[in-house]
């Protein structure tokens, strides 16, 4: 991933926050069948369907706790995520600008080129500034592979 790449994704908010209401409605859902549960027992003193009602909601209210439960992992994992690329990306903007404060250029792939020719002392803070770009784009690819890695341990849903 390129450093350019890294300052222009700022996708982490919105998705952690997609998947923090996605739990919300979950555990809104599960309360909601749980309500209709009592409703239905006192309606439904006895009966022959009954404790297969009974069965079909106490199911449905495990897989959607599982849900929220799963929907509340993926949420904090995606904004713990959102937050490391964010000082990832102040970095590589402090990196950058100290760069283009001092004459050096920055390319593409985080490369920090100093004008030629460069004195020993303007090649060392070139080669400073080109490290701690790349420390700070290596972070973030750690980041987003820890996040996908957090997110694909989460077990799959309980089948029927």
């Amino acid at each position: 991933m390129s450093y350019a790449r890294l300052l222009e994704d700022d996708s982490s908010a919105a998705d952690s926050e997609q998947w923090a209401q996605a739990a919300r409605t979950a555990r809104d859902s599960a309360e909601e069948l749980g309500r209709l549960h009592r409703l239905l027992d006192a309606h439904w003193r006895s009966g022959r369907d009954r404790d297969q009602v009974d069965d079909l909601l106490r199911r449905l209210t495990r897989r959607l706790d599982e849900a929220q439960d799963a929907y509340t992992v993926i949420a904090a994992t995606l904004a713990n995520r959102g937050q490391e690329l964010a000082r990832a990306r102040e970095l590589v903007r402090q990196a950058t600008a100290e760069a283009h404060l001092t004459g050096l250029l920055v390319m593409p792939a985080g490369d920090v080129v100093p004008p030629e020719p460069a004195p020993l002392a303007v090649q060392a803070v070139a080669h400073r500034l080109a490290a701690r770009i790349a420390a700070a784009v290596e972070d973030a690819a750690a980041t987003r592979r820890r996040a996908a890695e957090e997110v694909a341990a989460l077990p799959p849903p309980d089948p029927w």
